[in-house]
């Protein structure tokens, strides 16, 4: 069996779990309450979880998804946004930017493994606009490098 990188593992259990969870406590509700309607979406939020799970085990399974690793050198923080920029600068010195949400802890100065849904043709486009949105749709999952790890 293949190595699945450790962020990618967490969100697929993590988007199982959801609709699991939801589906187990409305049918203990169901149960009790007998109320049909909740029942239903429940068993269709799993559905769609379900789906999302499997989608992501499919590009997980063929690779593909892209990896771009770098030291972080910039951090700006967006007023009254969910989210903050972060400027990666990778091996070759290449600059990237990224779109990630607060709940992610990026400090300055430490590696970082992104894994991103945009294959490697869209990160080398002519276009950079065409490669910034694609970078700050497509994140799937982060890890922080250990010094040893960096390629």
């Amino acid at each position: 069996m293949e190595h699945i990188p450790k962020p990618l593992l967490r969100r697929l259990a993590l988007t199982l779990l959801v609709g699991a969870g939801c589906l187990f406590t409305e049918s203990v509700f169901f149960l009790h309450e007998r109320d049909a309607s909740f029942f239903i979406l429940s068993i269709l939020l799993f559905a769609g979880s379900a789906a999302k799970a499997t989608l992501l085990a499919l590009q997980i399974k063929r690779r593909s998804y892209s990896v771009l690793e770098g030291t972080c050198t910039d951090v700006r923080l967006k007023p009254f946004r969910n989210s903050y920029d972060i400027v990666l600068t990778d091996q070759d010195g290449c600059e990237h930017l990224l779109r990630v949400g607060k709940d992610q802890k990026i400090r300055l100065g430490i590696s970082y493994r992104f894994y991103l849904k945009a294959p490697d043709t869209i990160l080398s486009e002519q276009n950079p606009l065409l490669a910034k949105v694609a970078l700050a749709d497509g994140l799937l999952g982060v890890e922080e490098l250990k010094p040893q790890e960096i390629k």
